[in-house]
């Protein structure tokens, strides 16, 4: 059993480290509304669907044409529990000499389950391109980011359009091929939609690169200093907890909101006792949460092998 006694922790009532001094990591940066809007969920889970686009307008020859739209996906997420705990035994709550454990008591457990919601909020880049269903599960049946996108009105071709992945490394010149080829995804009536990227998504090892290509207005492997068309383009997010080195996406931000939603059903939660029997003293954090991503459009994602 994980007890934290004297046995375990002896150099904090030692008095020889009574001057131990933490060394804390850099607060956590909380990025989860850089990716989700986020709603306060009351049900064990979220159900969302989604419907097509009309097709364009016919002249009108002194009758109407009626026309309809189409059901797309669906989405449901069911939410997660997580919890943490921690006990101590009485001899050692009051044989601290240091107070790290009386006046810091939930300050890891805090700070570890803020670090679990950003892995888990980050799952939207690390897994884009896997059918993750580990919160939420999608009609379509495809990964987020996937050549292979389909549409549910009939008769629409997705021979082109339907593609919302590439392979290219982050150069100026793949940036702006994206950027075009975003621009031509199309809707489920197959018509262009000119979706504008307005946001670069990258981890940390990319962020040198990702501002050379947007905060600098002459292009810098250029020999006679042209004009950098890509020049603050969209605002640059560097995401923490993506653990690939390589890949990278642009978005367009505010679509994103509208189809990608955190819910806490329950915000995380601390409390402690005392144990009557033994006099440990127990704590415990618990907080329950899920997403959703409901279209694609939103998003081109360029995985680099």
């Amino acid at each position: 059993m994980s007890v934290i006694d004297l046995q375990s922790f002896q150099s904090l009532v030692d008095r020889r480290y009574r001057e131990i001094v933490e060394y804390e990591y850099a607060s956590q940066i909380d990025q989860i509304g850089e990716m989700y809007s986020i709603e306060t969920s009351d049900s064990y889970e979220e159900r969302r669907g989604s419907v097509g686009e009309l097709p364009t307008w016919d002249e009108f020859n002194g009758s109407l044409n009626y026309v309809r739209m189409y059901e797309q996906y669906n989405t449901i997420t069911t939410h997660r529990e997580f919890a943490q705990a921690l006990r101590w035994t009485r001899q050692m709550v009051d044989d601290d000499l240091t107070g790290i454990m009386r006046g810091d008591r939930y300050r890891r457990m805090v700070r570890s389950g803020l670090f679990t919601r950003q892995q888990h909020a980050a799952r939207l880049f690390n897994f884009a391109t896997s059918n993750d269903t580990y919160f939420y599960t999608r009609s379509e049946g495809v990964p987020l980011a996937s050549a292979s996108h389909t549409t549910r009105t009939p008769g629409v071709s997705t021979a082109s359009g339907f593609s919302n992945l590439s392979t290219q490394a982050l150069t100026q010149v793949a940036y702006r091929t994206a950027r075009i080829t975003m621009r031509r995804t199309r809707n489920d009536q197959g018509q262009i939609t000119n979706v504008m990227a307005n946001c670069l998504f990258v981890p940390i090892d990319l962020e040198p690169k990702a501002r050379e290509i947007i905060e600098t207005d002459r292009q810098p492997e250029s020999a006679n200093n042209a004009v950098n068309p890509e020049y603050n383009t969209a605002t640059i997010v560097v995401l923490i907890h993506w653990n690939d080195t390589n890949d990278w996406a642009i978005c367009n931000k505010e679509m994103m909101h509208e189809n990608c939603i955190w819910f806490n059903r329950v915000n995380p939660e601390y409390q402690q006792i005392v144990d009557f029997e033994t006099k440990q003293l127990k704590s415990s954090g618990y907080g329950r949460w899920g997403s959703m991503v409901m279209d694609w459009r939103w998003l081109h994602f360029s995985s680099v092998s």
